[in-house]
């Protein structure tokens, strides 16, 4: 071998072993991006899961007239419904396909939204904007600030 020959040798290895350095780092960041979107929607679907599993132990609930009064165990399935669709729209709501069961949710409980027992505090400001997007005349509970006093004492 020439000697031109022999000092392109250690260049042409370095530049293969940093090429190789750099598509191993590549193929691991595209690794790590899928397996965190997948985790991502493997977290959505199990919490879709379990408000379905709730609508299925609950029809009366889950299928509730919009006529029907407000009580206390609607009040609860409808809050944890809703609950579900800000987690689902917090996981995944960017994606259409998600959010579909996410705006489901929110037109299955329209009638708890307007009747002014949402307490909207409890869910972030951005998830509550969503909400209004969706049901323009949504009603926020009242603002209980006020501490309540503990069971049992009196």
């Amino acid at each position: 071998m020439s000697s031109g020959v022999l000092q392109l040798l250690p260049i042409v290895s370095g530049s293969i072993v940093a090429l190789s350095t750099v598509a191993a780092l590549l193929w691991g960041v595209w690794t790590y991006k899928r397996n965190a979107a997948s985790q991502v929607q493997l977290l959505a679907l199990g919490a879709l899961q379990h408000y379905l599993d709730l609508a299925v132990a609950h029809p009366d609930l889950a299928s509730r007239d919009a006529s029907e009064p407000v009580d206390a165990r609607y009040g609860w399935f409808a809050a944890h419904a809703l609950a579900t669709a800000q987690t689902l729209w917090t996981l995944a709501g960017r994606d259409e396909n998600w959010r579909r069961p996410v705006d489901s949710i929110i037109r299955q409980h329209r009638a708890y939204l307007r009747s002014g027992a949402f307490e909207c505090g409890d869910y972030s400001p951005d998830f509550v904007r969503y909400l209004r997007s969706r049901v323009p005349d949504l009603k926020c509970a009242p603002a209980t600030d006020a501490p309540q006093p503990e069971r049992g004492a009196g």
